[in-house]
């Protein structure tokens, strides 16, 4: 899987819906029985890179001036 990772916060990259949810699951329930957190179930979801915001930005393919 390719991930990004910044301080707290993560995206984690898989190929289809199902594998998402089924990541998104079995991370969470790691995450909490190897580290004893919480995975925040409001901020963290599942949905296409375009759609979802990571540091308050959206990943797009290619460049555009700004």
């Amino acid at each position: 899987m390719k991930h990004v990772r910044y301080a707290d916060d993560c995206n984690i990259y898989v190929s289809s819906q199902r594998a998402a949810q089924r990541v998104l699951e079995v991370i969470s329930r790691w995450i909490g029985r190897h580290h004893k957190l919480e995975v925040n179930a409001e901020k963290s979801g599942v949905g296409r890179v375009r759609e979802r915001k990571f540091l308050g930005f959206i990943l797009t393919a290619g460049h555009r001036e700004v």
